[in-house]
């Protein structure tokens, strides 16, 4: 961490650059979304670039863990290494939830998104199926 950040505020700015970084992944590869258009991996790789322009002055931007503890072994330095492994997780997963729960639900109705999470039942959402009624459209209402 940079002078004057403390671990809170380290820990902050990961879960945000993560989280920034992983909700560009997903929106950009879910084959779902019918509106995508451009280069998914040039958009990937300006949210990296993003992420590091907003946070390297700050924690180094970890953004990924095992990066992180490359760096933090080759320089014998692990002092508040835990910020690189909670900041993405957290980030990470806060990403992948509110994309699908929130943005982009494979399902209107709260009771069936719950399902995939209490009984495991994945098979109404098979993403591999050419039934173009299954994929949603973002667009402002």
């Amino acid at each position: 961490l940079s002078e004057g950040i403390n671990a809170g505020q380290g820990l902050g700015i990961e879960i945000i650059a993560t989280f920034q970084l992983v909700l560009c992944v997903l929106a950009t590869t879910d084959r779902r979304r019918n509106d995508v258009s451009g280069s998914a991996p040039l958009a990937i790789g300006l949210s990296v670039a993003l992420g590091h322009l907003l946070a390297i002055d700050y924690t180094g931007c970890g953004i990924n863990p095992a990066r992180s503890f490359g760096s933090a072994l080759i320089a014998n330095n692990f002092e508040n290494h835990w910020i690189f492994w909670v900041g993405p997780i957290i980030g990470g997963a806060s990403a992948a939830l509110i994309y699908d729960f929130i943005l982009a639900p494979r399902s209107s109705d709260l009771t069936d998104r719950m399902k995939v999470w209490t009984s495991g039942q994945v098979e109404e959402y098979d993403l591999e199926a050419d039934d173009m009624n299954s994929r949603v459209e973002m667009k402002p209402k």
